[in-house]
């Protein structure tokens, strides 16, 4: 009994000894972590190019990615030609007839009146036949009524070829408008449908993973490369209740890690409510219950010293 008190005893020592080191120490535990951006596609198509290979360091806008384009191409090509109608017909409307067609009703016009002027010399001739009697008045009147008609015609087809010179009504106007553009949308969406088929970078960064291959064909919006830029390398790590007061926003840190040199990093992110201790791969030692999750980013030019998924120590840099 005696031995067993002793080596519960001994535990005990050991336990408090390890705890106060551990809360002693100068340096917190965490681990690296990355902020990724996912592309994908927003259509279900085949990927028909990959351009780069993972761990590749790639520039703002550059082509990462094609897929297959048949679809996409072929829509835009209905839409330019959907467009390239509606606003011919818009055209149309607002500069009147074709000239072809002026020129018809301008031959007709030119006929009418050369009819007319004929039917008026030959009633100023046979007056003088109907005041003396050699003709009746139901023939004077034929050929009055003649010369009206002749007349008239030739009114008409004036007043026809000013309409045709007119442009389509206001309420016609607007109505062709907003379909040309509609029409002008939907190529639009078409034409942005296209370039989508071409995925590239949004920043400069490092690819970190390549999730599809050439030949397959992901689900629409299933991410097909994955990127890390620099700067969104970070590491989390956890301050425990009674540090708490010497961790701000925007202080600058120490990380260390195994077998790589210290960089350094600036807190962004001290999280508002405490959590318990964190999974027993992060801290072996720590005996704290109540802990806060912190993030700081790594200096940009330093970040290619971290991997993700890193154990490392950090610690308030000097000067701080």
């Amino acid at each position: 009994m005696e031995l067993w008190l002793k080596i519960i005893f001994f535990l005990m020592l050991l336990l408090n000894i390890t705890a106060c080191e551990d809360a002693d120490s100068g340096h917190l535990s965490g681990y690296t972590h990355g902020d990724f951006i996912y592309l994908s596609h927003p259509q279900s198509e085949k990927i028909d190019q990959i351009m780069v290979k993972k761990g590749d360091l790639v520039k703002k806008n550059q082509k990462l990615v094609e897929m297959e384009s048949f679809a996409a191409d072929n829509s835009l090509r209905i839409a330019e030609k959907n467009l390239q109608a509606e606003s011919a017909l818009l055209l149309n409307m607002q500069s009147g007839e074709r000239v072809e067609e002026l020129n018809v009703v301008q031959s007709q016009l030119a006929r009418a009146r050369s009819a007319a002027n004929l039917a008026k010399s030959q009633l100023a001739r046979n007056l003088h036949l109907y005041k003396t009697g050699v003709i009746s008045a139901v023939e004077w009147e034929r050929m009055w009524d003649d010369s009206a008609q002749k007349n008239a015609q030739v009114t008409e087809l004036i007043s026809l070829l000013e309409a045709k010179k007119l442009p389509a009504r206001t309420a016609q106007l607007q109505n062709q408008a907003s379909r040309v553009d509609s029409a002008r949308l939907e190529r639009d969406k078409a034409q942005w449908n296209y370039q989508q088929n071409i995925i590239v970078a949004p920043e400069d960064a490092r690819v970190y993973d390549i999730i599809y291959h050439p030949g397959e064909r992901p689900t629409a919006g299933r991410p097909i490369i994955t990127l890390l830029p620099p700067e969104n390398v970070k590491v989390r790590f956890y301050i425990p209740q009674l540090k708490l007061g010497l961790f701000q926003p925007g202080m600058q840190v120490s990380v260390r890690c195994d077998g790589c040199q210290p960089v350094s990093a600036t807190i962004n992110y001290i999280s508002p409510q405490a959590e318990y201790t964190p999974p027993v791969i992060y801290s072996t030692k720590r005996r704290e219950k109540l802990l806060f999750m912190a993030e700081a980013a790594i200096a940009r030019e330093q970040a290619s010293f971290i991997k993700i998924g890193q154990p490392v120590r950090v610690e308030i840099a000097a000067g701080e």
